[in-house]
């Protein structure tokens, strides 16, 4: 090689090296901007952390077990209390007497090797013997029941310690798909531990956990959640509650990515009815509803494939009140699209009695709105019962042994409503709207229950109302 040829060579390797370093050199730099960003956001969940953490507690449940012991030659029994479950739970409400820690019901009651709740006698779920409750600090509390609810599997306790610091809840309903979050709480015994990932998916229904139809909306996260992890709270990236951790899928019982958390609105509403009142009072608007179909959608020239429809609506019920027919197919509510029925009956669940609801409807090729006021399911249910008691004394109270029906109103007597056309009544001659004003032994008759009286009666001596006129007749069957 010639001493020029030479030359050439090692300026092009000098250029070379000279324009590697300058490329790393570029790199550094953004690597090192790139790493303030993560930076920041590791910094926001040291953050999370350390404001979430001093609220979220783990749960021991312990029950009393008999251990045979043989002493010079007698058997003895021997009592023990021994630890048969745990899991992680947090303080939500707090004053100067006590403090309220919500969690998942599987956590404090009783399950089977389904995971299906264990029932006594009375048909309640059974808890444990004693139940623990160790803090941040690592001072352990004796625990007691307030309520619980195995529908959603949620349960609240009390600890007679006062003033714990709570955490505050975000609104699950504006929870969005890449949300970061963070999942705390007691994995597997090995401690407080916490982990962050995204919300993978909202409103993902996973049949019932518990076997008891209980609502199923849940909000999916790649958050690690593990056994131990139930009843602890899944976090948005300002520290507020998002869920409440419930389960995970997997064929292994270890976490592979898929976790469910119970949503914030709905775990809120009901811890406090449990604090509050020891029970739920569900939320309801008195409808019966079915899933549209994207093929019924298009058949109905609907824009939304995705709805649910009226199929039945309470008489006097909050529904009734608001106009909804049944027909009606509902798009939103409180401008939230709903796209099935398990969607809906979170969204009713999650909402606060006598806070009204915004629905939008489609009714034969017209949009609309409504404004239901969801009431308390016991009040639905005195509704349905007034609604199911007029309709019978609308009927009126059959006496089959006679051929007839009878039944109140504003007028004297007991109205006839309905004749058989080959019972007694109908040979004796009487017809629908004649009047029975007396039986002999009986009395007058005014109510229902006169007339129920009269229905196991081999004969009645009756005095009749028909066409103007009255006069007494037997009825023999």
């Amino acid at each position: 090689m010639s001493p020029r040829h030479a030359l050439l060579v090692l300026l092009s390797f000098t250029t070379a090296f000279a324009g590697e370093d300058a490329r790393r050199e570029q790199l550094k730099a953004e690597l090192r901007q790139a790493s303030a960003e993560l930076a920041r956001f590791s910094r926001a969940v040291n953050l999370v952390h350390e404001l979430v953490a001093p609220s979220v507690v783990s749960i021991h449940t312990r029950e009393e077990r008999l251990r045979p012991i043989l002493y010079r030659g007698r058997l003895f029994a021997e009592k023990r209390e021994v630890e048969v479950g745990e899991g992680s739970g947090f303080v939500f409400h707090s004053d100067a007497t006590a403090s309220w820690i919500l969690t998942n019901a599987h956590v404090v009651l009783q399950t089977n090797a389904e995971q299906q709740f264990v029932t006594g006698r009375n048909g309640q779920p059974i808890g444990y013997d004693r139940i623990a409750v160790v803090l941040n600090d690592q001072r352990e509390l004796k625990a007691e029941y307030v309520g619980v609810y195995p529908e959603s599997d949620l349960a609240v306790l009390k600890v007679e310690v006062p003033a714990l610091p709570t955490l505050d809840w975000a609104d699950s309903d504006q929870a969005k798909v890449g949300d970061w979050v963070v999942a705390l709480g007691f994995p597997l015994g090995v401690g407080y531990s916490a982990t962050s990932g995204i919300v993978s998916a909202t409103d993902r229904s996973i049949g019932s956990r518990m076997g008891l139809g209980g609502f199923d909306s849940f909000i999916q996260t790649d958050a690690a959640i593990n056994p131990g992890n139930s009843g602890g709270p899944l976090v948005d990236v300002n520290g507020r509650v998002l869920g409440i951790n419930a389960s995970i899928r997997s064929s292994t019982g270890a976490n592979i990515g898929l976790g469910f958390a119970i949503p914030a609105n709905l775990g809120r509403r009901i811890a406090d009815d449990l604090r509050q009142y020891g029970r739920v009072r569900r939320p309801m608007v008195g409808v019966n509803l079915d899933d549209i179909t994207p093929e019924n959608a298009q058949k109905l020239g609907l824009a939304q494939t995705q709805a649910v429809q009226v199929t039945g609506v309470v008489p006097g019920g909050p529904a009734a009140t608001a106009g909804l027919e049944p027909g009606d197919i509902i798009l939103t509510i409180n401008q939230t699209r709903i796209a099935s029925l398990q969607q809906f009956q979170a969204r009713v669940a999650s909402s606060i009695l006598g806070q009204p609801l915004t629905l939008r409807i489609w009714r034969q090729g017209k949009e609309g709105e409504r404004t239901v006021t969801p009431i308390a399911e016991d009040d639905l249910r005195g509704k349905l019962e007034a609604a199911a008691a007029a309709t019978a004394a609308k009927q009126g109270v059959a006496l089959p042994g006679f051929g007839l029906a009878l039944a109140s109103d504003d007028q004297a007597g007991l109205v006839i409503t309905r004749i058989e056309p080959a019972g007694v009544a109908a040979g004796a001659g009487l017809k629908p709207g004649d009047r029975l004003l007396h039986e002999r032994s009986h009395g007058q008759l005014t109510t229902t229950n006169d007339a129920s009286a009269l229905a196991n009666r081999r004969e009645l001596i009756v005095q009749v109302y028909q066409g103007g006129r009255s006069f007494w007749l037997r009825l023999q069957r």
